[in-house]
């Protein structure tokens, strides 16, 4: 370890940097040319890199600094590191920009302020604590992500800390310090502390990439515009997009042309349209698509709202059809349904989102205008293209909706009421609609106005009724006419309780004498005041109007109308029917195969996209269902992430067993595929039904893994994922083959393994005997090892002792993974001290980027437990250390404080296999005698040394100690002095 210090390195002063003069750098405002392909993966892959190993250096650029990046001249730049846990809300400036392996004078754990750097106080006698190098920050948020997420150990004890005397702390208690009830702290759902750098390559010619979030969603054309005016205003060419998550540390790198379309704002922008109602808002929408990578995204939108160029003619046939309807209109567009146009999508078109059955309405609501009115409406046929256009499902876009809320602004926003009938019929109730829309429907004669009109006065108080009244007898209402529409209106009004009393009169007769005088004619030879005696005469004789008197059986029987319209109509009846076709590019967007590395395997990067796409997510079929979950923390409550983490080592270690008990062997292709169809295989449940689970996990698992694995190992396996409920089934086993029995054992054995998930029993693992909940047939054991079980100690089998061993082992790894009832003698939380916390730790499993690595660090740990304990070290939570041992002179101990920094001390012998890892807390017996040897020598090694306490964050004041100078170099540290230089000219 090298750590770099000056005289006084860390020192803000001026003369700590010299300045030198120049020309500016020229650079360009004209677009850069797209690099090559391979040249840009190399540019994406870099940054991606950078991003994720903590090396990316953030600023937000507010207005009044655009003009220090122009001039090129001023102080350092302090920048902000791209990390794990950071708050996403905090970046809330107009634009931000990265660099990568910022030149660093100073490194703060947080932000100091930007105002003492710049009246030059001393950077040492800041308020926060200045790190030695670059790599430390990077370092000390590892530690805080682990600590927060991750630790087992309670309360949560520091490792110790060097001091300038040369004498080491000892570890402090600090049992608050990740817990999210305190405000500013580390937690799992929380942020990390805001470190700071102060850099030297902040100016433009070092600026690498356009920085956002996707925590926060957001749309994309507003974060490309956003860019734009960046790199227009600082003179900068096209950069690219590093969309950052803060959960998980995790980066996509995107280029303007795999983002932006012809018509991506206005399709953003149209999304909302589709609802009505409100159950599916913006948000919604936006949240659940955030979901999906950001390039996936932009394709989605870009695909599923454009109409492919070769069905170009087939749409514009149909659109012709709707727009001016003949006698054998339905038949031809019937025939391009039945060719696979799907005629119930919605579409860009012209500028705008519509569909056909928009403009089916338009048109026809065009045609038939107001001079029209005393015609019949030609509802025989309109009505058969209509029932074509609503059977398929097709929905209203934004301009449909508008013709229908616009409905009663004057006498032309007319729609007639067999139309209307069929929109309530389709798609009611319309709970946007005020009665004012109504104005034009004539009560009498219109099931669908009846019941809406019905529904709205329902809702009303007296204040309300009364208030519609004065608008029903306003002057534009009058002008729309006609006298049977408004008589029919007021009757029904009347029967709510709305009364025409002198407040009501006098508001009318005021507003009216404003534009007539009273001998003017109003409408059908109506004055103003025989207009006002006629309302007035219809109150009084309103109970001798049939109309008024029969108003609940006309609702009645309207209602009744109109379900059995909805009948003859054939809708669609699923949930979502009503906005799943302009959604339904969301359901083709999550039904893609992942993208897998090259390198396709039972390895990290395989195993993280097929989790990232499989379970942190929810499956197409659970799209729609989503929509106003998107706030839910993990998507598969009862087969998690954690789950086919370990229901994976359960596959590995057992295939191990048996190959080591001589029961069965597997070659290197199946070692490879059979953990990969472990995790395959609830792909998707919990999205659709228990009985299909398997079959469509099984599928998933064939279409993305072909071409990986020989085709006929694929089926096989497949077929062994399908067969994995026929023991609940009642189905049998013996058709499979022999190989596909073998896989269905494995499959079994390591998914049913894992039901000690809920319950560890008293008796567990219960081989010899009778359990009542952990069921031992459900693991297949083979035949004949399964039959020679015994409860006594002195005659179990070599493959039972082995077995028993392994599976304890298994219980011990969901203990800390997953925190279930232990009915064990022995609880395993108990023996060593530990209190994890399970739903925390299965909710990080659910978001890592490193889900092997970490299940395989719990595996260690457990091995690392128990080596420890055999060396005689405790888990300390003695505040006062009086029996860890602790020695501040030589920096050791002998207790366990945090699994980061103490419990990583203690080494595990290479050549330990993983199901030695699993036997040997339970039976170090088992063990192979160069494990056994290895084991023993590092217990040795751990009596001898102890564990070694932290360092700390070393100061400058320790760095330049000479008392801790010895101890930094026998633990590998070299302090140097290096002189930095700050060119002012950027």
């Amino acid at each position: 370890m090298n750590l770099n210090c000056d005289m006084n390195p860390f020192a803000c002063l001026r003369d700590c940097y010299q300045r030198t003069f120049g020309t500016q750098p020229e650079t360009t405002t004209e677009p850069a040319k797209p690099l090559p392909g391979p040249s840009r993966e190399v540019e994406r892959q870099a940054l991606r890199q950078a991003a994720e190993s903590g090396r990316l250096a953030i600023r937000q650029i507010k207005p009044a600094e655009v003009a220090s990046y122009l001039d090129g001249i001023g102080t350092p730049e302090s920048f902000s590191l791209a990390l794990q846990g950071m708050n996403p809300g905090n970046l809330t400036g107009r634009w931000t920009v990265g660099i990568v392996d910022p030149d660093c004078l100073y490194v703060y754990k947080q932000n100091p302020g930007t105002w003492p750097l710049k009246q030059d106080a001393a950077a040492e006698n800041l308020d926060v604590k200045l790190l030695s190098d670059l790599q430390s920050l990077a370092e000390k948020d590892k530690e805080i992500q682990y600590r927060a997420g991750w630790e087992v150990y309670d309360p949560s004890f520091t490792s110790g800390h060097l001091g300038a005397d040369g004498r080491f702390s000892l570890p402090k208690l600090k049992p608050h310090k990740y817990d999210s009830h305190k405000p500013g702290t580390v937690f799992y759902g929380g942020s990390v502390p805001s470190p700071q750098l102060v850099v030297t390559n902040g100016g433009k010619a070092d600026i690498k990439c356009f920085f956002v979030v996707s925590d926060i969603p957001r749309n994309i054309s507003d974060i490309l515009q956003k860019k734009r005016e960046c790199e227009q205003t600082l003179g900068l060419p096209p950069l690219p997009l590093v969309a950052f998550h803060c959960s998980t540390g995790s980066a996509e790198v995107c280029y303007d042309d795999e983002l932006d379309s012809e018509h991506l704002k206005r399709i953003e922008s149209s999304l909302d349209c589709f609802d009505p109602s409100g159950r599916i808002s913006l948000a919604s929408i936006m949240s659940t698509m955030n979901l999906l990578p950001m390039h996936l995204q932009a394709e989605a939108l870009r695909s599923g709202f454009t109409t492919p160029s070769d069905e170009q003619h087939q749409w514009q046939q149909a659109i012709e059809l709707v727009r001016n309807p003949g006698p054998d209109s339905v038949q031809k567009l019937l025939a391009l349904q039945e060719s696979g146009l799907p005629i119930d999508r919605c579409f860009f078109h012209e500028g705008k989102m519509t569909s056909l059955l928009d403009m089916l309405l338009i048109s026809e609501v065009n045609r038939y205008n107001v001079h029209d009115r005393v015609t019949e409406f030609r509802v025989d046929e309109f009505a058969p293209l209509l029932r074509l256009l609503l059977k398929s499902g097709a929905i209203l876009t934004e301009q449909g909706w508008n013709l229908i809320r616009q409905m009663g602004g004057c006498a032309q926003s007319y729609v007639p009421p067999d139309l209307f009938n069929y929109m309530v019929a389709a798609f009611g109730p319309f709970k946007f609609l005020t009665l004012q829309n109504l104005w034009n429907i004539p009560l009498t004669n219109c099931p669908g106005g009846i019941v809406e009109f019905d529904r709205i006065c329902r809702g009303f108080n007296d204040q309300q009724r009364q208030q519609c009244l004065k608008e029903e007898l306003s002057r534009k209402r009058l002008i729309q006419g006609p006298t049977d529409t408004i008589e029919s209106h007021l009757l029904a009004l009347f029967h709510y309780g709305a009364v025409p009393n002198e407040d009501v009169l006098d508001t009318v007769k005021s507003g009216l004498k404003r534009y007539y005088r009273d001998d003017t004619t109003l409408f059908d030879d109506f004055s103003v005041a025989s207009f006002i005696e006629w309302v007035e005469r219809l109150w009084k004789k309103r109970q001798t109007y049939t109309f008024h008197q029969n108003w609940l059986a006309h609702v009645e029987k309207a209602t009744l109308q109109l379900k059995t319209l909805k009948q003859s109509l054939e809708l669609p009846v699923h949930r979502f029917a009503s906005v799943a076709p302009a959604l339904q590019f969301m359901v083709d967007a999550f039904s893609k195969p992942p993208v897998l590395p090259d390198n396709v395997g039972d390895n990290e990067g395989t195993i993280l996209k097929v989790l990232q796409h499989y379970y942190r997510r929810p499956g197409p079929e659970r799209v729609m269902a989503s929509m106003n979950k998107v706030f839910q923390k993990t998507w598969k409550e009862h087969h998690s992430c954690s789950h086919a983490l370990r229901a994976r080592n359960n596959g590995l270690w057992y295939m191990e067993l048996l190959e080591r008990c001589q029961v069965h062997s597997f070659n290197p292709v199946e070692k490879s595929l059979l953990p990969l169809a472990i995790i395959y295989q609830d792909a998707a449940t919990e999205d659709v039904d228990q009985s299909v689970a398997k079959a469509r996990s099984a599928d998933y698992f064939k279409r993305d893994l072909a071409g990986h694995f020989p085709e006929r190992l694929l089926n096989e396996i497949a077929l062994a994922m399908v067969s994995m409920e026929n023991d609940t089934g009642g189905k049998a086993d013996h058709n499979l083959t022999a190989s596909v029995r073998w896989y269905l054992r494995i499959l079994r054995f390591a998914v049913h393994m894992d039901v000690i998930r809920y319950f560890v029993e008293p008796e567990f693992p219960g081989l010899g005997t009778q359990s009542e909940f952990f069921n031992v047939s459900a693991l297949h054991l083979p035949h004949p090892w399964a039959g020679d079980f015994t409860s006594e100690p002195d005659h179990k089998t070599e493959f039972q002792r082995h077995l028993e061993a392994a599976m304890h082992g298994a219980a011990d790894l969901v203990q800390v993974t997953g925190s279930p009832m232990d009915r064990r003698k022995n609880r395993y939380t108990n023996v060593y001290g530990l209190k994890p916390d399970g739903k925390k730790i299965r909710l990080q499993f659910d978001r890592t980027t490193e889900p092997v690595e970490i299940m395989d660090r719990f595996i260690n740990d457990n091995v690392r437990r128990k080596l420890a304990r055999e060396a005689g070290i405790i888990a300390c939570s003695d505040p006062h250390h009086q029996n860890c041992r602790a020695d501040q002179i030589k920096g050791i101990t002998y207790g366990i404080h945090n699994s980061w920094y103490d419990l990583r001390q203690v080494r595990i012998p290479a050549e330990m296999t993983r199901l030695e890892k699993m036997q040997y807390e339970h039976d170090p017996s088992l063990l192979s005698p160069a494990t056994q040897q290895a084991l023993a020598e590092e217990v040795q090694r751990l009596k001898s040394t102890g564990i070694r306490m932290n360092t700390g964050t070393l100061t400058r004041e320790t760095l330049a100690s000479k008392d801790a100078q010895p101890v930094l170099q026998e633990r590998g540290v070299t302090v140097v002095r290096e002189q930095h230089v700050y060119s002012a000219i950027r």
